[in-house]
């Protein structure tokens, strides 16, 4: 199938004064959809249909030598239909919505079609905006002062009919906002074959969502979360050049979370506060071998705090559902080799090894209580092996290569051995590149993309019963474009998807049904133009 398509964006610069500079950037983004909403013929928006527009405007101003400032607004807004997904119903007979009488037939045949009832579903929307100043200031000739500020807010519109059938059992609309505002300190310094950096970070973000009239096997209902997260980073990096060659460094940070969440869905608002802290580490080492390929060796430890249940739908065991877990930490060991080995490849490659302790995975389920969603919390080991390269088998043809392979083992939980969700064990791509001169000085180019993503599990169990398992994918791009001799602008046809492969690209079996959330990407085929001015 194929769909219409518009993009169109520019960017601009400007001196405004010796001391001022001005950037601005803009664009708009289209795409129709891959769906209707069948039972909705005025819903006025098609499913997967999306609109978007986004801009960007920065000011630099250097009122001396030794100080600069940059003032940066952005801002986008999105409009669309409700993105494609479809509801594998259990026709067993434990299954509540086959109890009901509904079957996999009473979906849509399409599964890009939507047989949603609810008007107020169809359509979502987000949309955010922030401010950000940047300023350095060279205190002296060794010593560099830096400080970073922010603040963005953002809100959205979006919703799921999780049965996909033409009656109102469960269906959840909801709209959310958060505001953040973060600030960063930093203080680096240069002396000889030593050098530094150390700071202060400062996060906060206030935010909730709400589902207003929303039904689980009757309603409605109304759920409500609040929650406001204060974060602070103390840390420090210390770098030396033992030789030309060779460099270590060695960095702590001190991080501390404070959470207070409150959620109602049906008792009054509830609250609920937890605060996590840890010390991480890392110690790294690089050496530059002869020829220009550097070798480096890396141990660094990582910190996450704890969640509260983002869906905590859990009427039988309220309020001890609505609990925090335990902050994650990990320990991740990574060796890699990167630069020129030969006069025509440039590539880096690596291998990593990852422990995670208290690692949360998100599981949903139903129940006559409600619908939940909690973190199965496991300890995890991660091992893997990267790989990047560009060829240039001749001086008008490229290969690029990137290679990424993945092997995951989870520690038992209560006897079951689960897998790590959405992790494939393979990907790799493969994109060759020609570029042919023509007689008039201009240049042709014809690239191909090819990329395969191995098969993976859309939940913590790899039980066949279950059918969680998410097949695997492959796409192919191509791209023929034209420049002339000053490279002043470039036309050319392209093609994404070509194959027009259509895929899931995430799956949640909440035990009596499993949602599958489709790819919203299908075939596109087009022209672009791009001039420099």
């Amino acid at each position: 199938m194929l769909r219409e398509r518009l993009n169109a964006d520019f960017y601009a610069d400007t001196e405004l004064t010796d001391t001022a500079a001005l950037s601005i950037t803009g664009g708009f983004k289209s795409r129709d959809g891959l769906g209707d909403f069948l039972n909705l013929p005025n819903a006025g928006v098609r499913v997967g249909e999306f609109q978007e527009v986004f801009g960007r405007v920065a000011l630099r101003l250097k009122p001396r030598d030794d100080l600069s400032v940059t003032i940066a607004y952005d801002a986008n807004n999105n409009n669309g239909g409700l993105r494609p997904y479809t509801t594998l119903i259990d026709e067993l007979p434990n299954g509540f919505l086959s109890q009901l009488g509904w079957t996999n037939a009473d979906t849509s045949a399409d599964p890009y079609d939507n047989n949603t009832t609810q008007a107020d579903q169809v359509r979502v929307s987000n949309e955010a905006s922030g401010l950000a100043i940047t300023a350095n200031w060279d205190v002296n000739d060794t010593l560099t002062a830096k400080i970073i500020a922010s603040t963005r807010s953002s809100e959205y519109k979006t919703g799921l009919d999780d049965d996909s059938l033409a009656v109102n059992l469960l269906t959840f609309p909801e709209v959310g906002d958060a505001d953040q505002t973060s600030l960063e300190v930093q203080l680096n310094g240069n002396y000889d074959d030593w050098d530094f950096v150390g700071g202060v970070y400062y996060f906060t973000e206030d935010g909730g969502n709400v589902q207003t009239d929303y039904f689980f096997l009757g309603g409605p209902f109304s759920f409500v979360l609040q929650q406001e997260v204060t974060s602070l980073g103390l840390f420090g990096n210390v770098g030396y050049n033992v030789s030309d060659a060779l460099r270590i460094s060695g960095g702590l940070r001190y991080s501390r979370d404070d959470k207070d969440a409150a959620a109602d869905i049906a008792f009054g608002l509830t609250p609920m506060s937890r605060d996590w802290n840890e010390l991480s580490w890392d110690l790294s080492a690089s050496y530059e071998l002869e020829g220009g390929m550097n070798v480096y060796g890396a141990i660094q430890s990582g910190y996450q705090s704890g969640q509260f249940a983002p869906r905590p739908f859990c009427f039988a065991t309220w309020p001890s559902c609505f609990a925090a877990s335990d902050n994650v930490t990990a320990i991740n060991y990574e060796v890699g080799i990167k630069g020129q080995p030969f006069e025509r490849l440039q590539m880096s490659a690596a291998i990593f090894f990852t422990q995670y302790s208290d690692l949360p995975y998100q599981v949903s389920s139903t129940s006559g209580g409600g619908f939940l969603t909690v973190p199965l919390v496991v300890d995890q080991d991660s091992f893997g092996f990267e790989w990047e390269s560009t060829a240039y088998l001749t001086d008008d043809f490229l290969l690029y290569v990137t290679l990424g392979y993945i092997d995951v083992d989870v520690d038992q939980q209560g006897g079951v051995k689960p897998v790590a969700p959405l992790t494939p064990e393979l990907t790799f791509s493969i994109s060759p590149e020609i570029h042919v001169d023509m007689a008039s000085g201009g240049e042709v180019t014809f690239r191909a993309d090819y990329s395969f993503r191995d098969d993976m599990w859309g939940e913590p169990s790899s039980d066949p019963g279950r059918q969680s398992r998410i097949p695997s994918r492959d796409l192919i791009n191509f791209d023929i474009s034209y420049q002339p001799a000053d490279k002043s602008w470039t036309a050319g046809i392209y093609g994404r998807n070509a194959t027009d492969e259509r895929y899931v690209n995430a799956l949640l079996n909440v035990n009596d049904y499993i949602l599958k959330i489709l790819s919203n990407d299908a075939s596109e085929f087009g022209v672009r133009f791009i001039k420099d001015f």
